[in-house]
Parts: structure tokens; C-alpha cells; sequence
């Protein structure tokens, strides 16, 4: 099913015609739709942070345990920013990012879908300010991962080799912070010749 869901939304934001920026600066008499602005796609996972495997541990030694955190499943990210034209100068803008998720023998993350909202002004003719949230509803994206073992049979982490116990005290802080809301905030002033 959500390999379904992901591939109606791929579908839909190739479908969409692409605009060139001096388009979006300068609208047409027909702006009422939503028109893709950008798009960026990559065959890497996007949705959090996956550890390597490699790590020194307590003792001096180095460790690459790599293999435990290659993905088994083909990894496909997405982002793309919609625009339409608004009232007067401003244009309304709707980011958002796919992402199909990550599953290794170590660490799994669930497919994540993310959307934004925000606008664009044009402050004069060369010159624009955008202000948009990214990542403000998140849909899927949960992280999960196991411990390896020594040879007591004590757990620890197989990314940074810390203590089981040690890591889920500040590793859920930091793979969950991946996605968060953003603030963008950007200033856009063009030259002509």
C-alpha cells in the first residue's frame, strides 16, 4: 500500500509542468494553477540519519560493521516546491518531500511524506522574499534500529559504538531532530545587464 501511495505522488510531481524562475518572477495571464517550481530527486535516503558502521572503540581498536546498515530495498528521495499566483505580489508556495524509506539489517525507517506552506513577495522588479516552513505535517518517517551484541552478550550501538543503554538516552534526540520544521527565509535580488 505505501508503495502505492509513493508512486501516485511521484506520478503527480512529474506530471506537473515545469517552470523556469524568470517564469515564476515574471507570471503569465494565466497563473490561477499550481505550477512546479522545483523539483529535485536522488537515489539516496533523506528521511533521517544513517549511522556508517564504523567506529573506534573503547580499547583504541577500529571497527567497520558496515554491512549492517546497507539498505536491502531501493533508497528514492524527492523534493519539490509548488508556487501559485496569489493577490497583488505574492505568490503562495507549497513544499514537499517523499522519501521511501530505509531498511537495513540494523536500522529501519519508515516511508515519510512532508509538506509546507509559505509565501513569495516581489518587493520590486528585481527583486523577491520568500518565507516558508518546510516539513510542517509529517506523515510516516518512524525510526527503529537494533543493538549488536559483544562477546558477553552486552549490548551497544553498531554506528558509534556507545553502551545500548548510553545511546537510546541521546540517540532518539538525534535521529528523530532530522526532519523537523524549518524556517527559510530568503532574500532574492537579480541583476540585469
Amino acid at each position: 500500500m505505501r508503495y502505492f501511495v509513493f508512486s501516485v505522488l511521484v506520478s503527480f510531481l512529474v506530471a506537473l509542468s515545469p517552470t523556469s524562475a524568470q517564469d515564476y518572477e515574471q507570471p503569465r495571464k494565466d497563473d490561477s494553477h499550481w505550477q512546479l517550481l522545483s523539483l529535485r530527486a536522488a537515489t539516496e535516503h533523506a528521511g533521517s540519519k544513517v549511522w556508517n558502521g564504523k567506529f573506534t572503540g573503547l580499547n583504541g581498536r577500529k571497527y567497520d560493521v558496515s554491512a549492517f546498515y546497507k539498505s536491502s530495498a531501493p533508497v528514492f528521495s524527492a523534493k519539490a516546491v509548488l508556487a501559485r499566483k496569489g493577490h497583488g505580489s505574492i505568490s503562495w508556495l507549497v513544499p514537499l518531500s517523499v522519501d521511501n524509506g530505509y531498511r537495513a539489517q540494523l536500522y529501519q525507517a519508515e516511508p515519510l511524506f512532508s509538506l509546507g506552506f509559505g509565501a513569495a513577495m516581489r518587493l520590486a522588479p528585481q527583486s523577491m522574499l520568500s518565507v516558508r516552513v518546510d516539513n510542517a505535517l509529517r506523515l510516516g518517517g518512524a525510526v527503529s534500529e537494533q543493538p549488536c551484541y559483544d562477546g558477553f552478550r552486552r549490548q551497544y550501538h553498531c554506528g558509534s559504538g556507545l553502551a545500548w543503554t548510553d545511546y537510546r538516552s541521546i540517540g532518539e534526540d538525534r535521529r528523530n531532530a532530522f526532519a523537523l520544521p524549518t524556517l527559510n527565509v530568503k532574500y532574492v535580488k537579480r541583476f540585469s545587464f
